[in-house]
């Protein structure tokens, strides 16, 4: 992928696009790797530090022997796992404020429906403008210049 963008863009571009990609992955990996060791560490004692290199550990050993298959298989597994877990919060949520009639009028109430505020205040959290470039330059870098993103999808 790296070859690519030198090849069609320059070495400028391949560069670039190699800075954006290894600091989104050293960015990446350290979320990665802290979430679940909070949730081990409160649900099973172990120490942070344990549970942060038992998770690495366990992640690099199932890599090693699986290969790019058993990556997949765990993406696949997560993804489910996500869309599962979002839709029971959202059919709980909807359960106990009386429906999602509801749950939209209290987003509404507390400002939280927004889908045309194009201020280019650079403070405002959300505005048309800082979802659209932010939204273009984090997914470029997550699928245009993560080599972990392309062998997947080259895999697959």
């Amino acid at each position: 992928m790296f070859q690519y963008l030198d090849r069609r863009f320059g070495k400028a571009a391949r560069i670039a696009g190699s800075l954006a990609f290894l600091l989104q992955l050293l960015l990446y990996s350290g979320v990665v790797l802290y979430a679940p060791a909070l949730a081990l560490e409160a649900t099973t004692g172990l120490s942070r530090t344990v549970s942060i290199i038992g998770i690495g550990l366990v992640c690099t050993f199932y890599s090693a022997i699986g290969g790019i298959k058993a990556v997949l298989i765990t993406d696949v597994f997560q993804s489910l796992l996500m869309l599962l877990a979002v839709i029971l919060v959202i059919v709980t949520a909807a359960v106990n404020v009386g429906g999602v009639q509801r749950i939209w009028e209290i987003a509404n109430e507390g400002s939280r429906i927004e889908f045309d505020n194009i201020s280019v205040d650079p403070t405002v959290r959300h505005t048309w403008w800082s979802l659209t470039f932010g939204g273009f330059f984090t997914y470029l870098s997550l699928y245009g210049t993560n080599q972990v993103q392309v062998q997947r999808m080259l895999t697959i």
